[in-house]
């Protein structure tokens, strides 16, 4: 997800001793931000510490040339899926130095490995200057204060965990409660080993109410990215190029960066979130007619039909049914998307 999304949480804030942990939910990673930096490096340009190096015209054209070819997540989850650790610098640049090696056989990573030669130079260059002390004295901080002053029940994460293992059923989801990475970023994306990266700003309430976003809804939406989702829906999924709407409005979604099966993510936030009553009836319609500026159409349709789907039908399943049905289908999205807003609309006081 590369805008900023929903999610959440608090569990007791017990820092413990220096190793950048709150308790069982929230971490900071100071190797994630160095992976970040690349795609964040404004960030830096002002400080005095780090005004030569950006200066450097090879350090300014290989950071284009690694943003032109991956985004932060895909560095985050590359290094995640190669068990680094979340803390060591050292530990992280040799993991970059030895990309080939190390991540040859991942054929998603083939892209990154491409542009290694760069990102390595990037990421020693900015370890040189002193990447690891500025995080420690002026990241970390910053981070924490943030983690801090976010308060919330901890039982909503309990129920919240309920309500996401009871939509995944029959898939099964981890006993423990997702980890949480904030930071120094501003959006939000999974980690395939189900924890994921947020930005520390939706811990912020007065920008929870700017964004119409919380801590909370990111949370579920992150998590819903795990669900599975089969060759066989994403196939019916393109049928609907066929059609004239859905076509336009997902090429809205895609400039923004979404679209595809994000939907189906959206659709599921929206629906777990109402049946917990962090949204009412009006967040659910300002939802699906703001976001990514209304244009993730299947959305409002799939929500308002997930009060029928059974029990022991898998989330898949569901999908492939409405497919099946034709309540998804080229040529009704128009019209089965106004009659669902519509539906939602009248739930409003």
């Amino acid at each position: 997800m590369n805008a900023i999304f929903k999610l959440f949480s608090v569990i007791l804030f017990v820092l413990l001793s220096w190793n950048y942990s709150f308790g069982e939910v929230f971490n900071t990673s100071k190797s994630f931000d160095l992976l970040c930096m690349p795609q964040y490096i404004e960030q830096i340009k002002g400080n005095p510490q780090f005004e030569e190096l950006c200066a450097d015209s090879v350090f300014i054209s290989d950071i284009s040339e690694v943003n032109s070819i991956c985004k932060a997540s895909k560095l985050c989850n590359l290094y995640s899926e190669l068990k680094g650790d979340k803390n060591d610098i050292s530990q992280c640049l040799h993991i970059m130095w030895h990309l080939d090696s190390l991540a040859g056989d991942i054929e998603w990573a083939n892209d990154i490995i491409s542009v290694q030669p760069q990102l390595v130079y990037v990421l020693q260059k900015l370890v040189d200057c002193g990447y690891s002390e500025y995080w420690d004295k002026t990241v970390y901080p910053t981070l924490k204060s943030h983690i801090d002053n976010y308060d919330l029940a901890p039982d909503l994460l309990n129920a919240i965990h309920n309500e996401l293992s009871d939509f995944f059923s029959p898939e099964s989801l981890p006993d423990i409660h997702s980890k949480i990475y904030i930071l120094n970023i501003k959006n939000a994306f999974n980690l395939s080993d189900e924890s994921f990266c947020c930005t520390p700003l939706i811990l912020n309430p007065e920008i929870e109410k700017q964004l119409r976003l919380n801590f909370k809804n990111i949370y579920i939406h992150e998590n819903l990215h795990n669900l599975y989702i089969s060759p066989e829906l994403m196939a019916k999924l393109a049928e609907l190029e066929n059609d004239t709407f859905y076509n336009g409005k997902e090429a809205i979604a895609r400039n923004h960066g979404e679209g595809k099966n994000e939907a189906f993510v959206v659709a599921a936030e929206v629906y777990i979130s109402h049946k917990l009553g962090i949204r009412d009836n009006q967040s659910v319609f300002d939802e699906f007619s703001q976001y990514v500026d209304g244009s993730l159409v299947l959305a409002p349709i799939i929500y308002v039909n997930l009060s029928g789907r059974t029990r022991g039908e898998s989330y898949n399943d569901f999908l492939l049914r409405l497919f099946e049905t034709g309540t998804l289908k080229p040529g009704v999205i128009e019209d089965n998307y106004n009659s669902a807003m519509e539906a939602i609309r009248a739930q409003i006081l």
